[in-house]
């Protein structure tokens, strides 16, 4: 039976980066393509190659989500989609007998869940196989 699943290091900076996008562009509700952004941020910073612009991924993130100029006066919350997409990758990763979830964990596992709106993608000026091309093996 394998281990207890655990966010590594860079797996948790993936969720505070989702958050931040939000509260960057006054979005209460975070949504899988949050997440999907939080990881693919942090895995820019570690120097993974080709991945998206930030303001290629926030133009993604405006098209499904939209922004608004008034300041959250609320903490931000998971949506349903959100949680969707870290189950599934939860899920995912402990059938794979693993037991860490890092940002590239993250990726795969957003993607392959189906919460990530398709529109997404080319507002971001991406695909989902070149993402997940960017995170195999």
């Amino acid at each position: 039976m394998a281990g207890e699943l655990r966010l590594s290091a860079n797996g948790e900076r993936a969720l505070r980066e989702a958050e931040k996008a939000c509260y960057a562009m006054n979005v209460a509700i975070q949504g899988a393509e949050h997440l999907l952004v939080g990881a693919l941020l942090v895995l820019r910073s570690e120097g993974v190659e080709g991945i998206p612009e930030p303001d290629a991924l926030e133009r993604g993130l405006a098209m499904i989500h939209g922004s608004s100029d008034e300041q959250l006066t609320t903490n931000v919350m998971a949506g349903s989609g959100f949680r969707t997409a870290l189950n599934e990758t939860a899920r995912a990763t402990a059938a794979r007998g693993e037991t860490v979830v890092d940002a590239a964990v993250l990726v795969r596992g957003v993607i392959e869940s189906g919460e990530v709106n398709p529109m997404f993608y080319g507002a971001a000026g991406t695909s989902k196989d070149a993402l997940l091309a960017l995170v195999s093996g």
